[in-house]
């Protein structure tokens, strides 16, 4: 049985061993610096490490190897606590449940206000939802269960075998201008002629898939801004003679003062996964996953 001073101790351990820091792992855990500090002397005299120990830099403090070690053991076990208890416990009208989904702006814009909007019908008054940069290289999260859930392109999760991940977002791509300067059919040479918004999700790109699929037939056109999410693009068609090329869904619902066209050329479908590790099947996670399958179903 685990000794009960080293389970009280746990949540302090992860947090000073992720946060690398006293001060931080104090804010975190909402509690004063002093008393993290005693807390760090409990554990370094409980398991016979420094835990932390100054860098070789001569500014802050980096973990030690068995630190870093008995952190991750610390934070599968309680991740793993947590979502026993859960299971007994879970019901979405009253469970205080915070939840941790990766996904960068489009894929929050796209799949997350329509998870937001379905947790609020279902009266899940004291449940909160914490969106996360998307970030590949944090996929390993979802393992340890600091995360519950990640969205993005299919491809992002193809080369982690421990993911599980489904498919809920097909759509397909339409060009959007403002509809007080557009008229007519969008033809190619007009497509091309006029000047572009792109958005680029890591910022500053000026090509993407229209412009691979012009370059197939000999085409151009002139990208004049990039931004980093469909909605500031939007806002973009809105206020100039700028044209759009984005997901259908983003438009249907924002559709005000804007023309959407076919893009004269053939691009191909966009989709969405949504990835989890086969270890979060606790009731809640089972049930947030459900609300997104039955909004993929309505999409």
């Amino acid at each position: 049985m685990i000794d009960e001073t080293l389970l009280r101790l746990l949540p302090s351990l992860v947090a000073i061993i992720e946060e690398s820091s006293v001060s931080a792992a104090a804010r975190r855990m909402a509690i004063s610096q002093p008393r993290m500090s005693a807390r760090l002397a409990e554990l370094r005299t409980l398991f016979g490490d420094p835990l932390l120990v100054p860098s070789g830099k001569g500014r802050g403090l980096i973990p030690t190897d068995h630190g870093t070690r008995i952190a991750g053991y610390a934070s599968q076990f309680l991740a793993d606590l947590e979502s026993r208890l859960a299971d007994e416990t879970f019901d979405p009208k009253t469970a205080a449940r915070t939840f941790h989904i990766m996904a960068n702006d489009n894929a929050t814009t796209i799949i997350g206000v329509p998870l937001i909007e379905a947790i609020q019908r279902a009266e899940a008054a004291r449940m909160r939802i914490a969106f996360h940069q998307f970030d590949p290289h944090k996929l390993e999260d979802l393992e340890t269960g600091k995360l519950d859930l990640a969205v993005g392109a299919p491809s992002q999760f193809a080369k982690h075998g421990t993911l599980m991940s489904k498919k809920v977002v097909r759509d397909h791509l339409v060009t959007i201008g403002k509809a007080a300067s557009q008229h007519g059919a969008m033809d190619l040479d007009r497509f091309c002629s006029n000047a572009h918004v792109i958005v680029s999700g890591d910022g500053g790109g000026f090509e993407g898939i229209v412009d691979k699929e012009l370059s197939k037939i000999g085409r151009t056109r002139h990208v004049a801004v990039s931004v980093q999410s469909y909605l500031a693009a939007i806002e973009t068609v809105r206020k100039t003679e700028l044209l759009a090329t984005m997901p259908h869904s983003l438009t249907s619902r924002r559709s005000a003062d804007l023309a959407i066209f076919e893009p004269p050329i053939a691009l191909p479908e966009i989709s969405l996964s949504v990835a989890w590790h086969p270890r979060a099947n606790d009731a809640g996670n089972r049930w947030l996953r459900e609300l997104l399958w039955a909004i993929a179903r309505q999409t």
